[in-house]
């Protein structure tokens, strides 16, 4: 073989080499980066939190399914403190059980908020037919006395 045949036979090689490295690139699965392009920090990702940074974020576990789809068995919720006043109807407040103490906390749905004297919530779970104030085993509204917090997010439990 002469040096022109060995040189054509070097590139082809070489481009053999560089389309196999080239293809192999392009149909591995992208690499996540730790956060989102044009985001440069945690806050900036978890939009309407940023209220909540002065506050000391609580977790509390999840047990049942009351709110699933939403949030489900061993999930945790992630909740802040809350004025009563800021709460509206949609809202995922946690709570203590009114009517069976140490039984809790329960994280379920605002669908209406009374105010006389003091700030009442009707509460029902995403996975409940009826809300928490019509259920024939223990009916009940949640008072401020009860209420601990806001839920404001969701680390779901791999399944």
């Amino acid at each position: 073989m002469d040096k022109k045949m060995t040189a054509i036979f070097a590139l082809l090689v070489l481009v053999t080499i560089t389309g196999i490295g080239w293809l192999s690139s392009e149909l591995r699965p992208e690499r996540v980066r730790p956060l989102p392009e044009g985001i440069d920090n945690w806050v900036e990702l978890f939009h309407g939190y940023e209220a909540y940074l002065d506050q000391r974020i609580s977790y509390s576990t999840v047990s049942g399914n009351s709110m699933e789809p939403t949030f489900g068995e061993n999930d945790k919720v992630l909740w802040v403190e809350v004025d009563p006043a800021e709460l509206k109807v949609g809202d995922i407040i946690i709570y203590d059980h009114p009517t069976k103490p140490g039984e809790g906390p329960i994280a379920h749905r605002i669908i209406e908020i009374m105010k006389n004297g003091e700030y009442r919530f009707e509460t029902k779970g995403d996975n409940r037919s009826e809300s928490d104030a019509k259920t024939a085993i223990s009916a009940y509204f949640v008072s401020e006395d009860d209420l601990k917090g806001l839920v404001i997010g969701v680390i779901y439990v791999a399944k």
